[in-house]
């Protein structure tokens, strides 16, 4: 494959044009290509109602099987909907009524929220104070009671990347369920979910994929899809959608039984867009530029004596870094003066990196930085 030109990359993306955009884990802007998608369905719907119908269901199908390439899936095995939140609540109605959860301290509340919302026992693994948490610590968490595991591939306030081949081994070999939230990772680092042995997955579009809000895709591994289990149930869920048939329950057997009604096609044809340029660039290469960038962001950071509250090895991290601050909401606020997006969590300012930035972003977030803390006050 060839090697990507990252500034006729950089150019997809006119936001990077305005701002050092450093707030990817928050939501980065969206391609150009993926913009005209989006935009296409509305002066459709708008020049021609909804006479492309027929049309737009079977492209929602072409970018279903998109997506299930993309994670190493089958196109059965997806589902679109709005939010990974609402995602992780359908899994968690699935999976979550018997046995304990475990998950991580670190995790996002859409992560947990659902699972106690369902009144599921639920217990919390603390990280160590790098932020990691090792294998060997998940596995002795495990009691005899454990049936699911949640995790995020990715946390959002440590950048800590779970090595899932690893984990999902382990839940397999323990007849455990992983739930996996990999809004952090999809379209940053590679993942196939088979390989994983991942039982079932959410993340949003709006993050990693560039796709933007109002979209986001569940994974339900083939062995859990039986349409008598499926908690939510619509017209668009049923085998026959067409025959309107409204007093008898026979769903789909695949996921897209949980797509219960009108599908947000704008949204899904900004992500199939969106794919389709991640792809084009190539999942490796992407991998590669955002360590490379994440590489030259800790040596910047080091040479000027900062704290880098983030696992510093590749095979622990992605695209996010935490540094430490004394007031972080006041530093970002600062540094959205000069145009420098990032985010604070926890003790500091929030930084991630993808495509469209460069060496030079760094840079000038890490002047910046250097000003607003001072010197003396830099760790």
């Amino acid at each position: 494959m060839t090697k990507p030109n990252w500034n006729t990359i950089r150019d997809l993306f006119p936001a990077a044009k305005e701002f050092v955009y450093l707030a990817t884990a928050g939501a980065p802007p969206i391609s150009i290509p993926a913009s005209r998608a989006g935009i296409r369905y509305y002066e459709e719907m708008a020049s021609q109602g909804d006479l492309p119908w027929d049309r737009w269901l079977a492209e929602v199908e072409t970018i279903r099987g998109k997506t299930a390439n993309f994670i190493g899936a089958n196109p059965e095995e997806i589902a679109f909907t709005f939010s990974s939140s609402h995602g992780m609540n359908l899994v968690a109605q699935m999976f979550g009524t018997k046995g304990e959860i475990l998950t991580l301290a670190d995790e996002f509340p859409s992560s947990t929220l659902p699972w106690l919302q369902q009144r599921s026992t639920m217990r919390f693994i603390e990280s160590d104070p790098a932020g990691l948490l090792p294998m060997r610590k998940i596995e002795r968490a495990i009691s005899a009671e454990t049936r699911v595991i949640v995790t995020s591939s990715v946390q959002y306030k440590t950048g800590f990347y779970q090595d899932l081949i690893a984990l999902g081994q382990l839940c397999h070999d323990r007849h455990i369920l992983l739930v996996v939230d990999a809004s952090q990772s999809i379209g940053a680092i590679p993942l196939n979910v088979h390989d994983a042995r991942i039982d079932a997955l959410v993340f949003s579009g709006y993050k990693w994929t560039m796709a933007g809000y109002g979209i986001a895709v569940i994974y339900l591994a083939k062995q859990h899809i039986q349409s008598d289990r499926f908690p939510i149930a619509g017209w668009l869920s049923a085998r026959q959608p067409e025959l309107l048939i409204n007093n008898e329950l026979d769903l789909k057997n695949t996921a897209a039984a949980f797509e219960v009604g009108c599908p947000n096609f704008a949204g899904i044809f900004s992500l199939g867009a969106a794919l389709d340029l991640l792809v084009k660039i190539g999942p490796s290469h992407i991998e590669a530029r955002i360590h490379e960038l994440t590489d030259y962001l800790h040596d910047a950071l080091h040479n000027r004596n900062f704290e880098i509250a983030s696992p510093s090895d590749r095979c622990d991290r992605a695209g996010i870094t935490i540094v430490v601050v004394q007031n972080p909401e006041e530093v970002v606020k600062a540094l959205t003066q000069r145009n420098i997006l990032t985010a604070a969590r926890g003790r500091g300012v929030r930084v991630s990196l993808h495509i469209f930035n460069t060496f030079e972003d760094v840079d000038r977030f890490v002047e910046a930085l250097e000003e607003i803390e001072k010197p003396e006050v830099a760790r």
